[in-house]
């Protein structure tokens, strides 16, 4: 660490303190404005204060080097004294400032840089304290130039200024001194009252996004132990419903085969009807349970969508051939993606395009994929039946059929379990039209 570094922390930290205060305010401002000139104006008025005191010294004014030197080891004091109150700091630096501005003034007249210290000392006033304290400096600079006024007039003082100046020549140059001091504090003010309204808004606007994080962030806990226990709800529930509807399967099998030839057809019916119903039952419980299970305690992983299409294709392959079904894809990009909860995506598209096929035709299915910014947007386009435009968002509510079960088989959860996957993946699904007919589902997927 260099040598300005660790100086300039230890200065910082002695005058600031160890603790930066939640919101900075402009009162925290002022005093960092403060601390940062002390750690410059150690350092650099060494390049006024070793010219200055050899010249004074040359000259024979060896009060004005000793005010010189004082000033200096002032500065020092405050910046290094462990125990000094910033505010009392404050009030040193510019009573010495004073003090200087004040000899120099004397000694030199307007010839040395003591009007040039009033101005500063005004704006520096304004920086680092309220700017009411600045209005009390202009009215200090009025006093001083006032009584260096009656010095010059009554000449008690043998001294640069009562040479150089009478009353009114002084007077014609002190006014522009005040001037320029009004003027600045005018502008300082109307810049830290704008910066006061910002920092409140700031502060408020901080106050209310630290308040809805926190807020946000028990909505999120309390959404993931309710989604825990959802979970758990759908796993004990589906275990508990699918042991009666096995029983009841079993009981019926039993009954049909110890009555064999024995049942009269209206009992054989409503027998097959009882059988019916527990396996649909049972497909409605096991795709309950794989809705909620999807994703769950899995990453994401590189993915090829190629080999996923392929894998499934090859599932689908006895569904496939027996439809007599013409699937051509184009070639697909790679992913971060769940494999197999991908894998679902495909097969049920596949599938839902397979089963509601028009009459007579062999289904032909298209699938697509085209990068659009940092989206790939998949097409899954069919020839088959189409959905009608008022419920393309309604097929994808879990449960929500459109045709009645005798006609098209399901469970209604296959276009829920699509939209559930997409949205693990940060995606989006949705259904169009065909313009040759049918149906195109596309979905989009984040880019790698």
């Amino acid at each position: 660490m260099s040598y300005w570094l660790q100086y300039r922390q230890f200065t910082e930290k002695n005058l600031l303190g160890k603790n930066k205060p939640e919101i900075e305010d402009l009162a925290y401002w002022r005093d960092k404005v403060f601390t940062n000139a002390i750690v410059f104006f150690l350092p650099v008025s060494l390049v006024a204060l070793i010219p200055g005191v050899w010249v004074s010294l040359k000259e024979g004014l060896l009060f004005l080097a000793f005010i010189d030197i004082v000033t200096v080891l002032s500065f020092a004091l405050i910046a290094f004294h462990p125990y000094l109150n910033l505010a009392i700091r404050k009030v040193i630096a510019v009573a010495m400032l004073y003090l200087l501005a004040v000899i120099l003034l004397l000694f030199l007249g307007s010839f040395g840089p003591g009007l040039l210290y009033l101005l500063t000392i005004t704006i520096f006033t304004a920086l680092i304290f309220p700017v009411s304290v600045a209005y009390q400096s202009i009215c200090l600079n009025v006093l001083i130039c006032v009584v260096f006024a009656l010095i010059i007039h009554f000449k008690p003082l043998n001294s640069s200024l009562t040479q150089l100046y009478n009353p009114a020549s002084w007077i014609a140059v002190s006014s522009n001194l005040i001037c320029l001091n009004v003027v600045c504090v005018a502008l300082l003010d109307m810049l830290v009252t704008g910066l006061q309204k910002t920092i409140t808004q700031e502060a408020y606007l901080q106050m209310q996004l630290k308040a809805e994080s926190t807020k946000l962030e028990h909505l999120v806990e309390t959404l993931k132990i309710k989604n825990q226990e959802l979970e758990q709800f759908a796993f004990i529930t589906s275990h508990d419903l699918q042991e009666p509807l096995r029983t009841i399967t079993t009981v019926v099998s039993n009954l049909e085969q110890h009555n064999k030839g024995k049942l009269d057809e209206l009992t054989a019916v409503y027998l097959g009807f009882l059988t019916q119903s527990a396996v649909k039952m049972r497909a409605l419980i096991t795709g309950l349970l794989e809705y909620s299970r999807l994703g769950k305690d899995k990453l994401l992983d590189k993915v090829d969508c190629n080999q996923v299409l392929q894998e499934c294709l090859a599932d689908l392959r006895t569904y496939i051939q027996e439809n007599q079904a013409i699937i051509t894809s184009s070639t697909l990009p790679e992913l971060q993606a769940y494999g197999l909860e991908l894998k679902l995506l495909f097969q049920n598209l596949i599938t839902n395009a397979i089963k509601f096929r028009r009459k007579n035709i062999f289904p032909q299915i298209n699938i697509t994929a085209v990068q659009e910014a940092n989206y790939w947007v998949f097409s899954v386009a069919d020839n088959g039946i189409g959905i009608d435009e008022r419920f393309r968002e309604k097929i994808f509510v879990i449960f929500h059929r459109l045709h009645p079960q005798a006609a098209y088989e399901g469970t209604g959860i296959g276009l829920a379990h699509c939209r559930k996957i997409v949205d693990l993946h940060g995606g989006k699904i949705w259904m169009e039209a065909n313009p040759g007919g049918g149906s195109i589902f596309r979905f989009k997927l984040p880019v790698i």
